[in-house]
């Protein structure tokens, strides 16, 4: 799996770097963290840092257009990226989502049985 940066813009507003890269010399679609893996060691960046937020495959072909953006800080990142991002890109994430879900959820039923028992 090698990359190629097609494109890098910086975006100075939101402390970020956007990047436009592909992905060559692959046989399946990659993970989103094998992506990001990847992306931040040729970036020199910490992989923490790292959001993809598009991968994209066309058929037959052995390679993968992808995008990402590179923060300053995790603060800025979680402060910018929607979480659904950020579930898609962090495990870790993806479970205080599915927490925070659950929780909702729960609440709502209680609510709808206190509304029964009125």
């Amino acid at each position: 799996m090698k990359i190629e940066i097609i494109k890098r813009k910086s975006n100075p507003l939101l402390l970020r770097e956007e990047i436009e890269f592909k992905v060559i010399d692959i046989n399946i679609t990659p993970s989103v963290k094998a992506v990001r893996e990847k992306i931040s060691a040729a970036l020199e960046k910490k992989p923490e840092t790292v959001v993809i937020a598009r991968i994209l495959q066309k058929h037959g072909r052995k390679e993968v257009e992808c995008s990402a953006r590179v923060y300053e800080s995790i603060e800025k990142m979680k402060e910018v990226e929607l979480s659904y991002t950020l579930e898609k890109n962090f495990e870790e994430e993806k479970e205080k989502g599915k927490k925070k879900r659950e929780e909702k959820k729960a609440l709502k039923e209680k609510q709808k049985l206190e509304k029964k028992k009125k």
